[in-house]
Parts: C-alpha cells; structure tokens; sequence
C-alpha cells in the first residue's frame, strides 16, 4: 500500500516543504510544545507520507515525511486537522501532557489519491487530465467466465463490449469510443503489465490473475503509444502478493448453462411441415393453372400432413442442457521481506451448450517483486496455459445452427436399429443435410493452444529524484487446429448424400513476439509544485510461422493423419513486423489546481512504405481543480471538482504485413507439355504507404461530492481519423485494378456520463455505477465527395459507407407490402416477374421500374446504437453482500439475414413458425410479412421486411454472497451464487440482438450464431 500513495512523491520534497513551514512559525514555537507523531492508514498501518497537518484556526502547519512521521508546533487545547487526498479528514486535539500522537487515516468512499496505471507509468487520480477510466473488480462480482473481455462489460462509459456468440472461451468484440476506420482494424491495443500484447487477448489468460484494469480512452492517454493507440488502449494488471502479508486462496465455483427457451427460434413442427409443403403445392396449381388439384396431384408424404407421425425438433436435440461450469483457482502469496512473491494456479472446464462442445484450460502463473537494496528493485512474471477447445462450425445459416432449424423436422435422428440416420431430407424439393447430431457426434474438431507470457524489469534509483528501467517482455504462442471429416457424413452442403470422401485438415501456427523498454523517470515536489518526466525507448518485434496441410481418399476413418491421406496438400508461410519507439512525457502540478501534461512519440513500422515509415504523435492535456480555488465556497458537499481539456494525435497500423510491398503470388504455366513452377505479381507496390491518423479533442468533467460519496464525471470527445488506408482504382494498362493507399476520413464524436454513488445506512453498504455512452460517426470523405463503399450481397444486405452518413448503414430495397392482385401491380412501378403475394418495394430513384439490381436500394437500417448503457448496484448487509449488472443499448437496427432461409417460401427448406400466417391469397393474406410461396422472386432480396429493432435490455449478473463468521480452522470464507445472462428484455426475435455475424464495419447482420446460454454456479472464497 505504501507505493501508492507516495510513488509520485520524494524525500527531499517533502523535507524541503516541511523545513519552510518550520521556520515561518519558529517565533510561535517559544510559546507552544512541540507535538510529533505518525500518520498510518486504517487498512493496513502502513506509513502515510504528504498528509497535510494543520493547527485548526492558524496557518501553521507541516506535512509527514516518507515515514508518515511528523513535528508541529501546538498549544494544549488546539486541534490538529490531518488531511490527505483519498482519506477521510480527521480533527485530533492536543492535550496537556501528550506530546505524540499515532493517527489512523480511513479511506474516503471514492479515493482520489488512488494511484492509477496509465501508459509506462501511473499518476494519482486526482493528477489525471486526460481521459481514463478505472474499471472497479469490487462492482464485477463473481463472474462465472473463461475470458478476461467480459470483465469489462458495462463498467465503462465509452467502451461497448459485444458478446457475438455463446461459444465456450470466446473472447468479446472490444470498441472503445466508435468505430474509427473503414480499411484498418477497430480493436482497442492490451498491455498486460506493461507488455503491449496486441489487439487480443486470446483465450489464455486468467481472469482471476487480473488484479486491475484502466482503458485509455482519449489521444492525451493514448499517444504514448502512437500507431497502436487509435482504438484506446486497455491496461491489465496481474496480482502480485501484498505487503506484508502471507496468504493462501482458493476459489471454487460450480455450475450449469442451459439456452432458456426465450432465445430459441421456433421453427415449424413435423406435422406443420407437412402442412405447409400441402398447401404449397395446392397454391401453386390454384394460381398457376387456375384450378383445383387432385389429391392424387400431391406427393404421397404432404398428402396427409395430420397423419405425420415424426417431429424432431432438431436445434432442441443438438443442445446440452445442464452443462456443466467448473472453475478452480488456488493463489499463494508472501509480502513480508524485501522481496515478494506469488504463485497462482486456474483451472476451468466449461461444457457447451452445443453437444460435444466445449473449453478447458490450465492456467499456472509466478511472481516476484522487491527490493534488492535501497537503490535496486527488480520484477520478474512468468505465465503459461494450455488449453483445449472443441468446437463446432456453428455460425451462419449453412453451418450447424442454421441447418439444425432449417432441417426437415419429419425425419428421426436415429434408425430403428440405434443407428444414426444419416441423410436428413432430399425429396420432393426439400434440400438434403446431414444429420446435425451425428455430425456433432463423429466429426472431430480440436483446437489446442499453449501460450507463455514472461516479463521482467530492473529498476534503479539514483540522485534521489530519478529511476531508471529497463524490462524485457515475451510471448511464444503455439496453436495447433485439425478437422476430421468421416465418410460417414453426408457432405457440408446440400444434397451431398453419404457416404463421402474423409477429409482432414491440419494448421499449426507459432507466434514469437519480442520486445525491450528502457524508462528514465524523475519525480520532484518543490513546495506547491510537482513535476514528473518520462524518456523511453521501446523495440518490439513478432514473427508468425504456419503450416498447414489437407489430406482425403483415406482408407479407413479411423487413421486420422495426413501421411494416412492419398492425395495431400501442403503449405507453410512466415511473416514479421517491427517497430522502433522513442517518446516522452511530463507532467507538472502547481498547488494541486493547475494540472498540465504533454507527451510526444516518434514511432518508426515495418509495415509501411519506405518513404513513409516514421510518424510522430504529439498531445497535451491540461486540468484545472477549480474546487481549490479560494473563490470556491467552502462547503461539505462539493469534495472535488475539475474542469479538463486534451488534445493529441494517435495512428493505427492494423493493415496486416507487407501491404506496402509488391508482393508474389503462384502461378504455374505449361511449359513443353508439362506444368512448370512459376510466380506472378499480385499487387502494386506503394512506397508513400504511410500511418492513417486520429486526431482527437476531449473535454472532460469530473465532480466529487459530499466526501466523494457521489463521483459525476462527463466528457466529449471529437475524433477525426484521416488518411485512411483503403484500396484505390487504378489504370487497368497497370497490370492491376487496385492498390492500398491513405484516402478518406471518418469522425467520431460523442458524450460519456458516468456517475458512481456510495452510501452507508446503518449496516447497509451501497454501491452503484450508472454510465451512459452517445456516439455518432459520419464519413467525411472516401476516395471523392461522393464515393461509397458497398459490403455484403444482394440476398445478404449491404453494408454501404457514404459520404456524410455513419458508416457501414444497412442497404435494401424498402418493402411497402404485399402484392394482393394483379391490378395492384399493374398500377404499381414495374417489378419484373412479381406475382400477388410478393414483395412490393419502393421505387427510389423515380423512374418507374424496380431494377433487379442495387439502383432502388435506400437505406434500411441503422446498426449504430444510439445509447449504450452500464448499471450496476451492489452492496453489503452484515455478513450477506449482493452485486447486481445491466448493460443494454437502445435504437438501432439488426437485419435478420437468417430469415431468408427460415422464411424462404421455396419450400426447400423448414421455416419459421410465424409463416403459417404467410399470404395465401388476396382474401387471406396473412400478417403481411410471409410471402407467397408461388415464387422466389422479389421476397428473398436485402429488404427491410428483414430489419428488426435491436434495442435491448441484459441483466447480465446477479451475485448473492455469505461471509462465514471467522474461527480457527478458517479465518476467511464466503460462499456465493452468481447467474450470468439470466434476463434478456427486447422485442428482437433472434436469440442474440448483440450478434455482429460479419464483424468490422460489416456490422448488424444476424446469420445465426453460437447460442447464447445462460449460466448458474454455486461458489466459495477461502483464505488461509
């Protein structure tokens, strides 16, 4: 604790100030006793160093050294007033004949004198002029999750976080303040202590090693790590032991997942498919040939649809309901002595809600940190996991979710004789699939990781105000994935009936990222003025290998290797990239009120053109405490109060390898009757190829109040991110039609509120957060004033990027209703082939015709959200605590791009329940969103009969905990329960209005994903 609250702080300083004020009231000091003491904090008695002491009603007074000691000048009958930034202010009387005191601070209920992480470094809270925020692990809970991304869900404003899919040990889709670039990445940079580790975080680390998080959010904070800090940047820091102290821990936490019947699609039973393939071709013969069909004219299978005697709800049988959730950590730590250490060992299991689906991981992790002599300290983490995934193509309407709803319902999973049946469908116009269990069952798909994260540092202290450090960090990942496909399946797409060619698939990748970071720091207090200084030097580098290979025409399906494959494919591939960094910073503080920062980065890529490899990233930041101003009233209900403003420039050069080089691709020729080895260009080389930029201003409010019992803070921001890296049109007498350029700008800009209240009633602790985001990003320029970028498909929706709307808007055809006769379509602008019962769309360019093509498509939807919400309350009774956790995000829009499969009319496939009230004829027309299923034409197209309101409301967790009384044989243990998504409420029929199927700026699609299960465990802390 003691590093806390004096690490920005030094020796001579304090002696200095505490020698002036001395010497002003030496006169005083012939007529009163000289008092002298310690200050310590309540929590831990550790020493408290620059707490202010003052004779109350004088203006003599005095601040304790490093040691927390203290010597004042006082009269018996004076009161002493001890005050200290994050502490509750004390009174303490002097009295006759005591001459030393021992004083206990207690932290105040929000703490400003905290000391928070910030880029190569930590500042007091209080000393903050730029944009951070602190993520409380006290308001998270007791988490029932495999990945350290769900720890920032809803603690932030600012920063949505996205779960896209249920997926055993997924990692979240991280957005800090909008998404900022059309042609680069858009994910936030992690540093874990102090080692940037890249755009994620993987699936290896534990989220009980984290002992803190802060995410940087404006340039002022981020420019510190220039080309990598557009996207904000999240700091993790892992547990190291606690001074003093020696403890063991161990949690253990047990469970079960199941998918609520809530987050299900109903699909069409067996009998309801029957009936509905009947009626099809019923309709089809009513309208196309104008009469009556014999029965005799229906296949043998629809002709009866009540005499159906097989429903398999095939989404129901491929779900494991009541899988199992364990999570076991066990934690060793020693404070006491110079030197610390820990030792921390995780291990999780976590069943899929999919059958044969699931997560485990291994996690072992070692620390020591200390003193080696006054001048010399040192820090050395080791990490290393391993973890297994087996998982299951299940994203997207052809994989294993799409087709457990659109399967034929009237077929068994199994033969009479036990056996699977393994073709399910394939007559009469209904697509054949293969049976979704057995392919769950039989296929095998592992994915295998091994990571080891080491870091350490050296730290040396000398001329008193200076440290230098010099750390080195290291990740070596290995991955090794392999998909075995038996013959017994029938094949991944449609009509493929068994038995099959085996296939397999091999990749093994191994990742190496290196680098070094030399720091000379100085700290100084002079009386009322503090400053701080940082020089670094920074060299980071990853090399990426892989080799993969597919094999088939195996002999048996039990020898599942490549040397067991006929034929065989191999390749192998190798790429790297570097940087070199050389940056500062300072930081100065007049009088704790007037607050100023400035950093500068000069960062050199390999990844861009050799004309343009340097890029420099200046910001500045400034703050004002107005509530230490002496025109401020002195009152109890305003603690603190600081106006701030920041301004600086950040890069991003997540564009992948090599992007600015003329690369080669194979191309093999004929060369004398035989195929011959050869290479080709496969793109245009750019050597201007330089950094795309943002720009970015903040404003920032923060307001404590009523003894930071109520903490307010408000910021906006405006960033402007230029120089985008897009492909551009080139001459086709080039060789080439496309080369990667900067071009284009983006802005982003937005309001954040945040409000945080504590409160104590009798023996009720409350706790609550409430933050509340607003972003809006519009597209300023692409390649021209008017140019758009259009993604996606003409039966998938478009994501289309325009010139002075927000990016990546949903683009379709608007649908006005449903034909009902021929004369409305006569008397309606020409759509080619469009019957009664189709889709009636608008005519947006006015020229009489619906062209089959992108002319009439508009914007559809809105895949922004306009509010994104965080809540949490918690609190504490005696020995029962509870924690409470929502998150939601209002207005905005998800085009439901399954629903052109689960609501095709084609008959081919099972559909939705709901289309039972499709049209049928002009006197029964349905709810007017199911067509007519005489056709295909003008129904499956990007519409806006697919776009569906997202907003939505999660209680995302729910925690209920028991401190057992303390006895000899534990002094420390509480027992807890804790539900994790329990609660959706939105009126979005998907099973997940967060889903971002496509992902980057192709973003509100939902083609089906992973379902998102909700889960319940029962656990306990205990401490030695």
């Amino acid at each position: 604790m003691k590093k806390c609250y004096y690490s920005a702080l030094s020796c001579s300083g304090i002696a200095v100030m505490a020698f002036l004020l001395l010497l002003t009231f030496s006169g005083y000091a012939q007529q009163a006793g000289q008092i002298t003491g310690k200050v310590i904090a309540a929590e831990d008695s550790e020493p408290l160093p620059g707490v202010s002491i003052l004779v109350k009603g004088t203006t003599r007074g005095t601040v304790t050294n490093m040691d927390g000691d203290f010597a004042i000048q006082a009269a018996s009958g004076e009161v002493l007033t001890v005050s200290f930034i994050g502490f509750e202010t004390r009174e303490v009387a002097v009295t006759g004949g005591q001459t030393s005191y021992e004083i206990t601070m207690e932290a105040s209920m929000g703490d400003l004198g905290e000391v928070v992480v910030v880029g190569y470094g930590s500042q007091r809270k209080a000393d903050i002029t730029s944009a951070v925020s602190v993520i409380n692990m006290e308001n998270i809970g007791e988490v029932p999750t495999t990945n350290v991304s769900r720890l920032l869900q809803g603690q932030a404003a600012g920063v949505q976080v996205r779960q896209n899919s249920g997926r055993p040990g997924q990692e979240m889709e991280v957005t800090i303040r909008g998404i900022g670039s059309l042609g680069a990445g858009s994910q936030p940079l992690y540093v874990v202590d102090g080692f940037p580790v890249g755009t994620s975080l993987g699936q290896n680390l534990n989220p009980a090693d984290i002992e803190s998080m802060t995410v940087l959010k404006d340039a002022a904070s981020t420019a510190i790590y220039g080309a990598r800090g557009s996207n904000g940047v999240i700091l993790i820091t892992t547990k190291s032991a606690k001074e003093g102290t020696v403890n063991l821990d161990f949690v253990v936490n047990h469970g079960i997942q199941n998918v609520p019947d809530g987050r299900r699609t109903r699909m069409m039973s067996g009998p309801e498919f029957a009936q509905f393939k009947h009626d099809s071709f019923v309709d089809r013969i009513r309208y196309f040939e104008q009469r009556e069909p014999a029965l005799e004219e229906i296949p043998l299978e629809f002709r009866f649809p009540e005499q159906t005697t097989i429903s398999t709800d095939w989404f129901e049988e491929i779900m494991n309901q009541n899988a199992r959730f364990q999570n076991y950590n066990a934690t060793l730590s020693a404070g006491k002595g110079d030197i610390r250490s820990l030792v921390s060992v995780g291990y999780v299991n976590q069943e899929g809600a999919v059958i044969e689906t699931g997560f485990e991981r291994f996690n072992v992790r070692a620390n020591i940190d200390g003193k080696i002599n006054d001048f010399i300290s040192m820090g050395w983490n080791i990490a290393a996991s391993h973890s297994r995934e087996d998982y299951a193509s299940t994203d997207g309407r052809d994989a294993l979710i799409g087709r457990a709803l659109w399967a034929d319902p009237r077929y068994p999973v199994y033969n009479e004789d036990g056996s699977f049946n393994d073709f399910i469908g394939g007559t009469h116009g209904v697509f054949g699939t293969a049976n979704v269990v057995q392919e769950l069952m039989e296929m095998e798909r592992t994915l295998n990781e091994n990571n080891l994260l080491t870091n350490g540092y050296l730290e040396f202290s000398f001329l008193k105000d200076f440290k230098f450090r010099t750390s080195v960090n290291a990740i070596l990942e290995n991955t090794d994935q392999k998909e075995f496909r038996p013959s017994t399946l029938a094949g991944p797409g449609f009509n493929q009936a068994p038995p099959r060619e085996a296939t397999l698939y091999q990749r093994r990748n191994e990742i190496l990222n290196i680098s070094a970071d030399q720091l000379l720091s100085y700290n100084k207090i002079l009386g009322n003025h503090r400053v701080e200084g940082l020089l670094g030097f920074s060299a980071q580098e990853e090399t990426y290998k892989y080799l993969q290979g597919n094999g088939n025409e195996f002999a048996n399906d039990q020898v599942r290797y490549l040397s067991a494959a006929i034929r065989q494919v191999s390749t192998s591939g190798e790429a790297d990239w570097s940087l070199l960094a050389y940056f500062a910073r300072a930081n100065y503080s007049f009088n704790d009120k007037y607050l100023f920062s400035a950093s500068y980065r000069r960062e050199g890529s390999s990844r861009f053109g050799a004309n343009n490899k340097w890029g420099n990233f200046p910001a500045f930041s400034a703050g004002w405490r107005i509530s230490e101003e002496s025109f401020m009233p002195q009152t109890n209900w305003i603690t603190d109060l600081k106006l701030r403003a920041s301004y600086g420039i950040t890069g991003n050069n997540a564009i992948g390898n090599y992007s600015s080089l003329s690369n080669m691709r194979i191309s093999n020729y004929v060369l004398g009757g035989t195929i011959a080895n050869g290479q080709v260009l496969s793109n245009f080389a750019n050597a201007n190829l330089g950094w795309e930029q943002s720009q970015q201003t903040d404003i920032g409010l923060d307001l404590a109040m009523f003894d930071n019992r109520l903490i307010f803070t408000a910021e906006y921001y405006n960033r402007l991110t230029d120089n985008m890296l897009l492909s551009v049109e080139m001459p086709v007498i080039s060789g080439f039609t496309q080369s990667l350029d900067n071009v284009g700008q983006v802005q982003n800009r937005g309001l954040e509120l945040a409000l945080d209240y504590r409160t104590r009633v009798n023996q009720l602790n409350l706790r609550s957060n409430l933050n509340l985001t607003i972003n809006r990003n519009k597209v300023l320029e692409i390649r021209g004033e008017n140019d758009e970028i259009w993604s996606g498909g003409f039966y998938s929706t478009y994501n289309v990027s325009q010139v002075g709307r927000p990016l990546a808007m949903l683009h379709g055809f608007r649908m006005m209703g449903i034909f009902d006769t021929e004369d409305e379509i006569e008397a309606w602008p020409t759509q080619d082939g469009a019957i009664p019962g189709t889709y009636k769309y608008f005519d947006a360019n006015g020229d009489g015709e619906i062209s089959y093509d992108q002319q009439d498509m508009i914007e559809i939807g809105n895949p922004h959200p306009a509010y994104v919400l965080g809540f949490t309350l918690g609190g504490d009774y005696r020995n029962f605590d509870f924690n409470f956790m929502f998150t939601g995000a209002f207005d905005y829009d998800v085009f439901r791009n399954i629903e052109a499969t689960t609501m095709n009319m084609d008959g081919v496939f099972n559909i939705l329940q709901s289309g039972i009230n499709r049209w049928r004829s002009a006197e029964n027309p349905g709810d007017g969103r199911g067509a007519t299923t005489n056709t295909w034409k003008w129904q499956r197209e990007s519409n806006s009969r697919y776009v569906y309101d997202a907003s939505h409301v999660w209680l995302r967790n729910i925690t209920l905990g028991y401190k057992i009384p303390q006895n000899e044989v534990i002094p420390n243990a509480r027992v807890f329960f804790s539900a994790e998504n329990p609660f959706l409420f939105t009126s979005f029929p998907g099973t997940n209005p967060e889903i971002n199927r496509r992902g980057g700026i192709n973003i509100g699609v939902d083609d089906e994903a992973y379902p998102m299960p909700r889960t319940f465990t029962l656990g306990a802390t205990i401490r030695f």
